[in-house]
């Protein structure tokens, strides 16, 4: 459900996949994605202790996030609610595209993101890279360049993981 703040007003909330991403600071976090990626926030729902927050629903580039705080004492939805340090890593990678890759590339590293995959023309035809935010969760930016069949690709790809 979202909150719209002016009216007060509880609106059903959008249908499709919304990715919830924890971690052990969800205000740091909402900021963060506020300065890299130029985020707007939603709605927010603070948890009863009054110092973390449940649930914060972001708009970015067209899609919806949501942020929490780590709740390792929360047990009984099914699991505990963990950030990806106590899990030693994730296993998920957030994809942004975009039309300016270079642009929100350099606001993610300003506001505290780290290279892990340095921004560059791929084989496949795009700008990308990949960022890891103070958080520990990994996204990936690209901007679309160049139509490339199947075929081309696959061609391209032998450089990459070699001729098989």
């Amino acid at each position: 459900m979202t909150i719209n703040h002016d009216s007060k007003r509880v609106e059903a909330p959008e249908l499709g996949v919304t990715p919830i991403l924890v971690t052990d600071n969800a205000e740091a976090a909402v900021t963060f994605c506020k300065r890299a990626f130029g985020a707007l926030e939603l709605a927010r729902i603070a948890a009863p202790d009054g110092k973390r927050l449940l649930h914060v629903r972001l708009q970015l580039f067209g899609s919806r996030l949501i942020i929490m705080d780590e709740l390792a004492e929360v047990n009984g939805m099914g699991s505990r609610f963990l950030a990806p340090p106590h899990l030693n890593g994730t296993s998920v990678t957030l994809h942004l595209q975009v039309d300016d890759a270079s642009a929100v590339w350099a606001n993610a590293l300003a506001a505290g993101a780290v290279e892990v995959i340095p921004l560059a023309l791929q084989f496949w035809g795009e700008y990308y890279g990949r960022l890891k935010d103070p958080f520990g969760h990994e996204w990936t930016i690209a901007q679309f360049v160049a139509p490339l069949t199947d075929a081309q690709v696959e061609q391209a790809s032998g450089s990459v993981f070699g001729n098989r």
